[in-house]
């Protein structure tokens, strides 16, 4: 006759339904941040790729946002380093600096369509627009505590706003040299000197809007952009004046 512990066994292994044996469950290896971890929440929502002014534009308002505490501490530390990354390159060529082209490409969130993409050994006018433009971006960021990339503001206004408020007389001569210059090295140069003194100024103006303005330099449709350019410039003092005038014309009106 079985004893009552080997009839226990019995029961228990002839069970229909047998309980499975306890298992802790191990824990997970901690997963080490992706590059696409710094990119802001909001950028999940944009397409993977877009045409040249968009995907500067975004990347250029993300990566602000970022470096400006907006998105945690994780999110500006990483937005620091990628636009010193990109800052180091600004004025130099993507010939002059073949490896950079990379870290600007991969950069931008979204992408660049397959179409803006170079095939061969050399840079396509949407690749080089938007290393000019990313490396510049990075350079006028530097130190900054407020956006610089201001949607809807052209770069020759940015430069007329500038200008009324300096009144310096070598500043017009740079920017005509900057529209007069045929050349992507000598266009480059006049740029980042113009830049430096807009950070200086803490003036922003649209970097989505310039990378598409720089390709279309390098074309044979560029007179557009320079009478768009110099309008601008020449313009939006103006413009600000008569606001600032009737501003104080009807406050002397309501008093």
């Amino acid at each position: 006759m079985p004893s009552s512990s080997e009839t226990c066994r019995r029961a228990s292994h002839c069970s229909p339904n047998p309980r499975p044996p306890h298992h802790t469950p191990r824990a997970l290896p901690k997963r080490r941040p992706r590059m696409t971890d710094t990119v802001a929440p909001a950028l999940s929502e944009a397409p993977s790729r877009a045409e040249l002014h968009i995907a500067v534009g975004i990347t250029a308002s993300a990566l602000q946002t970022q470096y400006l505490g907006h998105r945690g501490e994780r999110q500006q530390t990483a937005a620091r380093a990628r636009l010193a990354e990109l800052r180091r390159n600004a004025g130099f060529t993507p010939e002059q600096r073949p490896l950079a082209l990379q870290e600007v490409l991969d950069a931008l969130h979204p992408g660049l369509r397959e179409e803006d993409l170079g095939k061969g050994d050399a840079p396509s006018r949407s690749e080089r627009a938007a290393f000019d433009a990313m490396t510049l971006f990075a350079l006028h960021m530097q130190s900054a505590d407020r956006p610089v990339h201001v949607r809807g503001l052209s770069f020759g206004a940015a430069v007329g706003l500038l200008y009324i408020g300096t009144k310096s007389e070598s500043l017009k001569p740079r920017f005509d040299a900057l529209l007069a210059a045929r050349h992507e090295r000598s266009r480059l140069t006049h740029a980042r000197s113009l830049i430096t003194l807009l950070r200086g100024a803490r003036i922003g103006f649209d970097y989505g809007s310039f990378a598409r303005d720089l390709r279309t330099l390098a074309g044979e449709h560029r007179a557009g952009v320079l009478l768009r350019w110099g309008r601008d410039f020449a313009m939006t003092p103006r413009r600000q004046t008569e606001e600032s005038t009737s501003e104080t014309s009807v406050a002397a009106v309501d008093s």
